[in-house]
């Protein structure tokens, strides 16, 4: 593992613990036995570095969605694929959902870094734009169709890792498809 890759996992793992702002760099450099220039060496301030591991994260996860994607399934057959692939890789990876989820809902990060990590998924936003041209999906805009949708199945990744529900392929798939019904016009 490179001297980044270890800054990397370790502001991973110090954020899931104790939370964005509650990680100072001090404590990044020791969780990565580096020092504090070789910190800066590579990430001039903390928001870049936590927004470098943001990127990072956002490339993994599309990289993950779009394994088996193919866009010449229907729309209803390829939102069920995105879907699926993203709520198997929140399950499997607790510590980068945990990590995009502060991210994402914290209100001291950029805007504008939050809009550029969503451009990394965007097959999503094609199969909503499809849907609606089909008039098979709502009318309306999107991202907040794309919101409501994660929003249900977010929270049941959350319920899942807090061990309140387990959830099985059975019932990912039927919840999939419940927010399949919820969006189709």
């Amino acid at each position: 593992m490179t001297k980044k890759e270890k800054i990397l996992a370790a502001t991973l793992k110090l954020i899931v613990s104790k939370g964005i702002d509650n990680t100072p760099m001090s404590d990044i450099a020791k969780e990565a036995d580096t020092g504090m220039g070789t910190i800066y060496n590579y990430f001039s301030t903390k928001e870049v570095l936590v927004n470098e591991l943001y990127f990072h994260l956002k490339v993994k996860e599309s990289q993950i969605i779009v394994q088996g994607y193919d866009r010449t399934l229907s729309v209803k057959q390829r939102f069920m694929h995105l879907w699926k692939k993203m709520v198997e890789y929140f399950i499997q990876e607790p510590m980068d959902f945990l990590f995009l989820e502060q991210f994402y809902y914290s209100p001291n990060i950029d805007p504008a870094a939050k809009h550029q990590g969503g451009l990394y998924v965007v097959e999503l936003d094609e199969v909503y734009l499809e849907g609606q041209k089909q008039q098979l999906i709502k009318e309306g805009d999107i991202k907040e169709w794309i919101g409501f949708t994660s929003g249900s199945l977010v929270s049941l990744v959350k319920l899942h890792h807090s061990k309140y529900i387990h959830l099985e392929e059975k019932t990912i798939d039927q919840y999939i498809q419940a927010a399949w019904d919820a969006v189709k016009s």
